[in-house]
């Protein structure tokens, strides 16, 4: 068992230097400055044009624990999915979610003046809702492998990213202090934005094994002869085809990665693509990997 991903990408070690510098900055200057300038604020970005707030509030954060677990939880799980998308892609998904999680921000707000509210409203900043969409391309990319959360109690990625979805939609509006909205809207946007490029592939969540056994257990007898105990091969399906060796399948995958570290992801065929993606759900499947 290891703690956390073998390698940190190019794309990610940029994004936790960037992170961390604005955070001592704002430490040394005072947040006010940067809160009302770079923070979201809905009413500053609708009304008073500060269009760049949507996309500069994601690199402020408001204390050591704040970027802390962002920045973790940007290490664990973006390294990764960099690895297999490449530097370019990756950054794109992360500053899109983030972005669009804060556009997303806004439509409560808009919303709420439409209706008559008046009241002030606190700015927004952190990187949660660009790590959310992180958490749910892990999910989609590697449903089966496990974690360990609070470093006890092992979980698959699947069942936490459930949970964690269910949560933030149940919180928003709690008055707690925090954006569930934001972490809501990354939710939203990661998800479509992995559904148009192809790389949304559900979280194999058995439900339909789960709803039967709700239902009664019936007992058939199964007056069918004894079978004769033949061998046979099934066809080997056409295009690309699963490798039941493990070692086999590393190598083919390995294959694909050098070929993007060439490249560029951009650069594969999309059965390539398919395949990657098909490697990787099955070797996640095959070993028994915590972060």
């Amino acid at each position: 068992m290891r703690f956390g991903p073998q390698k940190m990408g190019d794309g990610v070690k940029q994004l936790l230097i960037v992170n961390v510098a604005v955070f001592v900055l704002t430490q040394i200057s005072g947040m006010g400055f940067w809160a009302e300038w770079f923070g979201l604020n809905p009413h500053n970005v609708i009304f008073g044009l500060r269009v760049w707030q949507p996309f500069t509030y994601m690199f402020l954060h408001a204390g050591i624990w704040h970027i802390g677990i962002n920045m973790l939880m940007l290490w664990m799980f973006g390294s990764e999915l960099e690895k297999l998308w490449g530097r370019k892609e990756f950054l794109r998904f992360y500053l899109v979610s983030g972005a669009g999680a804060g556009v997303f921000s806004l439509v409560p707000y808009f919303l709420g003046v439409v209706s008559g509210y008046r009241g002030a409203i606190p700015s927004i900043i952190g990187a949660s809702g660009a790590v959310y969409a992180i958490l749910l391309a892990y999910a989609v990319t590697y449903p089966d492998r496990k974690v360990l959360v609070y470093m006890i109690m092992p979980v698959k990625v699947k069942y936490l990213m459930l949970f964690m979805g269910f949560m933030t939609f149940s919180s928003i509006g709690n008055g707690d202090g925090i954006s569930h909205i934001t972490h809501l809207g990354g939710l939203v946007v990661g998800w479509f934005y992995l559904r148009r490029n192809g790389r949304y592939r559900g979280l194999n969540i058995p439900w339909r094994q789960w709803l039967s056994k709700f239902n009664k257990i019936k007992i058939v007898k199964d007056d069918s002869p004894p079978r004769t105990k033949t061998s046979s091969v099934p066809p080997r399906k056409g295009g690309w085809h699963r490798v039941k060796n493990e070692a086999d399948l590393r190598h083919e995958m390995d294959t694909l990665l050098d070929k993007i570290t060439r490249v560029g992801y951009e650069q594969l065929s999309n059965q390539e693509k398919e395949r990657l993606l098909e490697l990787s759900s099955q070797l996640s499947k095959d070993g028994n990997h915590r972060n």
